[in-house]
This record gives C-alpha cells, structure tokens and sequence, in this order.
C-alpha cells in the first residue's frame, strides 16, 4: 500500500519543474573584461554606463549635453563618423501636445556593399529628471557602444550599420519621432530596426514586441540569438497596451524590427536609486547578446524582402525557443477542442459524469476563480491600507512586493485546493475535471479569437490534459473506482507547468502590487484547472473509516501557512534603508496672480519628512491653481515667494473674416525652466496652432468641451513664438505654468535623508509658477 507521502511526491516534482521553469528566466552571465576583443563584455561595457548614468541628465539639461558630448567622443574614438541631429518637435495627440529640440547622435558603421539597406539599431540617451537612468536607457546606449567596439575589432559587415542614440524618448518619443518622420527615406533606407530598453534595472532581456508580418524576422531572429527570450504573448499583449517606446514610429513607418527591455527591478524604474552600482550585469551582458549577434547577422544577409506571414514562438523551458507558423494554431486549437468533447462523451458513456453534473463543474470552476480573485483582491487592499508608503511607487511594486505577491498566490493556491477537496465529497471526479476543462476549452476559443498568435498558452496545455484525463477514464473500471496516477499522468502535467508558471512569474515582475496582479491568479486558478486530472485524486484521496480524507488539508494548510510567513516578512522588510529608499513625492505651486501658494503631493498621506510642510493638509483638488486639476492631491498653504512667472510679448495681432491671428512669445521668466505648461481655454475657438514654426493638426485640437494644452520642455531662455488662430474677436484667457527642478529652499524643510529620495516623474521635487494672461 502507497503510503501519504508517496502519493505526494510526484506533485513535490511538479513543484520543482515549477521552479526550474522561473529559474531559467534569467540572463546569461556577464563577461568579463579580459574576453576576446570580438566579445561582448559587459564590464566593458559597464565602463560606459558609470559614465553616461552618473547624473541625472533629461532633455534640455546641462548633464544631458554632456552625455551628447561624450557619445559623440566615443563614436570618434571607435573609427566612427558622428553627427547631431538637431531638431525642433511637435507631437499632438487628443489635444495633448508637446515641443521641444531634441539632439539625435547618429553615427554610421559602413559595409563592404554601400547602397543597400541598412541595420537600424537605436537606444535613447536622455533620463528622466530625478533618476541618472542606469537601466531606462543607460545599459541600452552602453551595449550600443560595446557592440561597436567588438565588431570593429572583427571583419567588416556587408551592410551598413546606423547607430541612433535618441533624445526626449522619455518626453514622448520625441527623438524617435523626429528621425522617423520622413518615412520615405526611412523605408528606403532601413531594412531592420533593433532598439534596446529598460523598464527596472534587472532580470532578462525580453525580446517584447516585434513588428506585423513578423515571420522573416523571428526565423532570423531565432537563427541568430544565444539565448533568446520571447513570446508571442508579449507581442499580442503589448500591442494592445497603451505603452510606447522608440520603436513604435518605426513601426508605425512600417519597418522590420524587434523590441528589447528588462523589466525586473520595478522600483528602480524612473527612481534616483537607478544607478550604475544597482545595474545587474547579467541584464546588461543580454542586450550585448543580442545586439553583437543580430547586427553580425543582419549585416550580412539580403535585408530587401523582410516580412513574412507571423509566427508562433515561445520559451518552454529557459532560452529554448520554439516558433512555427501561426496559421497552425487554428487547427490545433480545433484538434484540442475535439479531443475534449470525445473525452466528455466517453466520460458520460462510462458514467463518469451526467451533461447536468458538467454544468455544475463548469460553476464550479467559476466559482473558484471568482473565490480566489475576491481574496486576492482583498488582501491586496489590506496590504495598501496598512502599508500607504508602498503607494507611491509605480503600481506599489516596493522593493519588498515580492512578499505580498507570493502571500496573494499562496492564498489563492490554499482557498482552490480546500474548496475542491471540500466539493470532491459532493460531485464526482469526472464532472469536476470536465466542467474545468469545457471553461477552458471556452478560454481558449476566445484567445484563439482574439489574439491568435497567443492561443499556444492553453491550446498545448489543455490537449496535455485532456489525454491525461481521456486516459484515466478508459482505465476505470468502473464509475466509482479512480485508476491510480501513473507516469503519463504525470508527464502530462508538464506542458501546462512549463508554460503557465514563467507566465505567472514575469506577471509578478510586471505589475507589482497593483490590481492588475489578479491576472496573475487568473493564470493560476487555469493552472490549476489544468492540473485537476492529477490534482484531484491527490486532494480527495480516501481515508480511513471513521475519519477525514487523510491529506486533504495538506495542500491548503501549507498553502495558508505561506501566506502567514509571507506576510510577516513582509512586515518585517517594510522600512526603507539607505540601500533600498523609500519614495516620496512633493512640489510646491505658487498662483502669482492671487499671491498664493502650495505645497502638494500625489500621496494620499504625508510622510515623516514632508510633514514638516504638509502639517495639517488636505486631501483634495484645486480648481483654482489647475483649470484641470484631474485627481485629488494633498495640499496645504505655503508662503508665498518671489518668484516670477513666465513673460507673455504680444508680437502680433491680425484681424481676419470671422476671427483672428494672435503671435506671441513667451519667456521662461526665471532661469533654468524644465518646461512650460499652456492651457488654452474654450477649446471650440482655436481652430489652428503652430509652434516653433510647426502646426498642430486640426484633428489633435480640443472639441468645444475640452480645453486643448500644451507642453514645450526644455524651452530657451530667450523665449518660444506662438501662433494661434481663433474664431471670433473675443479675449482668449491662457494659464502658463513654469516649472524648474527642484524646491525651493524654505527654512521648515529639512535635506532628505538617506533613506529618502524623490519619487518620479515631472511633477516630484519641482518649483511651479502659475500666472493667467488674456489675448
């Protein structure tokens, strides 16, 4: 007789493939400097990150000329020729619209055959204003810079290579946008693009989105890389976000390419802590990977015809990379439904299940899934009541949401596991497993309706499951006897155990402790869908007369246990160190027409730093200072400095049938602005804009209802002309806003401590003048 444990420890084997899976999800190791000189070595190339992300250095500011200056210098010294292009910007969209002179650096490796199209390989150079940007985009330029340097000391590439290095990616693209907006050279001239990102400061180099009619360039792609890290579910989820990168104007242009980032390390993205010393080098090593193997393999190869029709490609284990057409997913999607009906149909035959015993397994199923969201949902929102700091990070990924991550699943893993042991007394194997898979046989219609490329995700899983299900139900003997598990069984299990658990683990990495986490328990409670056939009769496994199951409650105690230890190292790890530094967010708002100021933040409650200032604040908007103020912020009276806002100069004022033409410049006002905020009011009368000498387009202004707004980042100090047009002769009213880095010094504000830095974004840590004008 098989003893408890025994039966247990095929389930332990799953667990440890389980771990094996999100192990493998790692880069490659780095190489050191004294690696061949046609190496990538990323602590060579760690020399120029600790140079380019020793500051921070945003568009317009003084450290970012300096980085421009030291690309240029090193593109020199690599036997390259380097320009600048220097350009003025516009980018309008829903009557949003920014401005500003970015400077490209764009160096050119030549090929042995000039003439032919190019290799476009990009990554951006400017950081977002607190950070000194080591990961977003440091490691990306440093890999661009390393890869020259190894294939210069290598022969020469039959096709040329272009080498962008963008300004004001992190202000909206707007290098990117400058270099691809004449999309007829850019076609004519590029044949494949490669750009390089980081989203944190850690982890894989995830290759996350590539562009439409992706065929050609995943065979290469596949042909090409070491250790390659990719899926069709990044492709099909990114597209559907509304995130941006460099690439996306180049494939908006319709250019071939590839989009690579890390992502692991959230609470680094954007954050002062996103320094050289934080940088893991495996991450940096993987982008050299890529970068060296890719530009040596499309530099040598026909870049003239490179779409194809898109595949399906995936990580089952580590950096094996599988990829074939997309087009099969439909068959195989209909091979794995058929499969399960003539599963159920033997089940009923066989009296394993009644078609009304199926209905109830399919709510069954449902329900667990609503019972394990609700607690997800709960605990989550118990973790950001009693831990508010965690708030201020993006999507409250603080550096210890690992923790609390784990205890959501755990207690989602516990609730799944008791609830079926618990049903299993009531309904029959076979209709609690068939209902489970009819749910997912429904899931997978839908995803192989809606993001085809991605229907690999369930379709190989549940067709493993379903023959492990098929196959116990031809064994039974009889309706109440259950086969024992064996070997197949087992290995069964493994499709969905390789592809659902690094899903669930980049999930983690991604969404930190936001909301948006409960997909991850989502893709749990279909993993564990998937693992019924097994699970079950582990969960529901006789016991002996007079008492209960004997290891029924083992899963779920264990499972509640970990949420118990999860928890309390959660609470133990919550204080910020000099090391790992709690975020904080503040700015001060001066309304120089009314001679009144605040003192505001985007946390719902102050910190023991900002409530030097914030002493008795208040959580709520201010219409008066913002015309849209958008959310709430906490706010409380500052004095009132003298500081002087932007300066208007009407320079022209033109009569027309029907309305008028106002130009004016405006003028910083004080020194070192960061940018300046325009808000035209009454949306309806601008029927034409232009700035820097560019116009907006009609479509991107305001409708009647909306105000439209403008951002010029980085303006000069002599000041930026404007030209707008407006229907009637009446005033215009304009809201101009200034805002330089920094807050300015007030007797009651101490200097940060160590364990203190500025939170991000272009509000944190800012000086902001408001002052209203009519024309």
């Amino acid at each position: 007789m098989k003893t408890p444990l025994f039966r247990w420890l095929p389930l332990l084997g799953l667990l440890l493939v389980a771990a094996l899976t999100v192990f493998l999800v790692r880069p490659p190791r780095p190489v050191p400097a004294s690696a061949p000189a046609n190496e990538f070595s990323a602590y060579r190339a760690q020399r120029d990150v600790a140079v380019l992300a020793g500051q921070p250095h945003s568009l317009g500011s003084p450290a970012n000329a300096e980085v421009r200056d030291y690309l240029l210098s090193r593109c020199r010294e690599l036997g390259l020729s380097a320009s600048v292009q220097d350009i003025s910007v516009l980018f309008a969209e829903k009557g949003q619209a920014t401005a500003a002179h970015v400077q490209n650096v764009i160096a050119r490796l030549p090929g042995r055959q000039p003439g032919g199209k190019a290799v476009l390989v990009l990554a951006h150079y400017d950081s977002q204003p607190h950070t000194p940007g080591a990961g977003d985009d440091g490691a990306g330029v440093a890999a661009l810079l390393e890869t020259i340097r190894a294939l210069r000391a290598g022969p020469p590439l039959a096709n040329d290579v272009i080498w962008l290095f963008t300004d004001g990616e992190e202000a909206g693209l707007l290098g990117a946008r400058a270099y691809a907006a004449d999309t007829a050279r850019l076609r004519r001239e590029v044949g494949v693009a490669l750009n390089f990102e980081g989203r944190g400061n850690a982890g894989p180099s995830l290759t996350f989105e590539v562009s439409p009619q992706n065929g050609w360039v995943i065979r290469e792609y596949a042909r090409a890389v070491p250790y390659p890290m990719a899926s069709s579910l990044f492709y099909e989820a990114y597209r559907h976000l509304p995130n941006n990168t460099d690439f996306t104007p180049l494939r908006q242009a319709g250019i071939t390419g590839l989009n690579f980032a890390f992502v692991n390390g959230y609470p680094y993205y954007h954050s002062p802590a996103d320094t050289p010393a934080h940088l893991d080098l495996g991450s940096l090593q993987h982008h050299g990977s890529y970068l060296l193997s890719l530009v040596r393999h499309f530099g040598t190869i026909s870049l003239a015809n490179t779409k194809g029709p898109d595949e399906t490609f995936f990580n089952p284990l580590g950096s094996w990379l599988l990829h074939y057409p997309a087009s099969w997913n439909m068959p195989l999607t209909q091979l794995t439904i058929s499969l399960l009906i003539l599963a159920l149909a033997l089940a009923h035959q066989r009296g394993r299940l009644s078609w009304g015993s199926l209905l109830g397994g399919l709510l069954a199923w449902a329900g667990a899934l609503a019972l394990m969201l609700a607690a997800g949902w709960g605990l989550l929102a118990l973790v950001a009541a009693l831990y508010p700091q965690y708030r201020v990070f993006y999507d409250s990924a603080s550096y210890n949401s690992l923790t609390y991550q784990l205890a959501v699943l755990a207690l989602a893993l516990s609730l799944f596991t008791g609830y079926y042991g618990w049903l299993s007394r009531y309904l029959r194997p076979g209709s609690l497993v068939g209902g489970a898979l009819l749910g997912l046989a429904v899931l997978l219609g839908l995803l192989q309706w809606r993001a085809p490329s991605s229907a690999f995700l369930l379709s190989w899983p549940l067709l493993a499951a379903t023959l492990a299900w098929g196959l116990r139900v031809l064994r039974a003997a009889s309706p109440t006897r259950q086969p024992a598990i064996g070997l197949v069984d087992w290995l069964l299990a493994l499709p969905a155990i390789l592809l659902l658990s690094q899903v669930i683990y980049l999930l983690l990495i991604i969404f930190g402790l936001s909301l948006l986490l409960l997909v991850a328990v989502l893709l749990l409670g279909i993993l564990l869908a998937l693992l019924l056939p097994v699970l079950l009769p582990v969960l529901s496994s006789p016991a002996l007369p007079g008492r209960r199951p004997a290891t029924s409650w083992l899963l779920p105690g264990l499972a509640l246990a970990e949420v118990l230890v999860a928890l309390i190292l959660g609470h133990a790890t919550r204080q910020p160190t000099a090391e790992q530094p709690q975020q904080t967010h503040l700015f001060y708002a001066l309304d120089a027409a009314k001679g009144q100021a605040y003192w505001l933040s985007a946390s719902r409650q102050p910190d023991a730093w900002t409530r030097h200032v914030l002493t008795h604040p208040q959580y709520a908007l201010l219409p008066a200072l913002f015309p849209q103020p958008g959310r709430p912020v906490l706010q409380q009276a500052a004095p009132a400095l003298a500081l002087a806002p932007a300066g208007l100069t009407l320079l022209a004022d033109s009569q027309l049938t029907g309305g008028r033409v106002v130009r004016f410049l405006l003028k910083p006002g004080r020194p070192a602005i960061s940018s300046l905020l325009l808000h035209i009011g009454q949306g309806s009368r601008l029927r034409a804009m232009r700035v820097a000498g560019q116009a907006v387009p009609r479509a991107e202004l305001s409708s009647a209802e909306q105000a439209t707004e403008l951002t010029f980042l980085a303006p000069h100090p002599e000041g930026e002309q404007l030209e707008l047009e407006l229907t009637g002769p009446e005033p215009l009213q304009l809201a101009i806003t200034t805002r330089s880095l920094g807050l300015p010094p007030m007797p009651d504000l101490p200097p940060l401590p160590s364990t203190l830095m500025p939170a991000p974004g272009y509000n944190s840590f800012t000086t902001q003048v408001h002052q209203l004008y009519q024309l």
